[in-house]
């Protein structure tokens, strides 16, 4: 894909950069629909989450879901959602707004995001909070 940059410093360039790996949401000429090698390959529809062995990605805003976490890393960036993850989950990271993650243990919990609340019931996580509004608590409906 060729991406056109302009710059305005005194007078106007114009240059076309080529990025590797880019395509164009919803189609176009030349677009590469090949999955990238750093995402999860599992496309997820609007009540799946996107998961491979090592990653769990829940993107889609208002839902609920309960699923093992099996070790993997997590990442909810879905706003307004209930997520439930049972058993010990690696990193668990909840950046989108008005979510609430309850996992049965976790490595660490990482909060970015706005009015989140991620509940554990077992284990002593590393928290880092850098989001506004949220909170760990302990405790939660999440198995172990």
């Amino acid at each position: 894909m060729r991406v056109r940059l302009l710059v305005r410093s005194g007078a106007l360039l114009v240059g076309t950069v080529s990025v590797a790996g880019c395509a164009l949401v919803g189609g176009g000429e030349g677009v590469d629909d090949a999955p990238s090698p750093s995402m999860p390959q599992t496309a997820g529809t609007a009540s799946e989450p996107v998961a491979d062995e090592d990653t769990l990605v829940v993107s889609d805003d208002g839902v609920e879901l309960r699923e093992p976490c099996d070790g993997r890393e997590v990442v909810v960036t879905a706003d307004d959602a209930e997520v439930v993850l049972d058993g010990a989950c690696g990193s668990v990271r909840a950046t989108g707004r008005g979510t609430t993650v309850d996992v049965g243990s976790a490595d660490r919990i990482v909060l970015v995001g706005v009015d989140n609340v991620v509940s554990y019931a077992s284990g002593d996580p590393e928290v880092i909070n850098h989001g506004r509004g949220t909170s760990v608590v302990e405790g939660g409906v999440a198995g172990v």
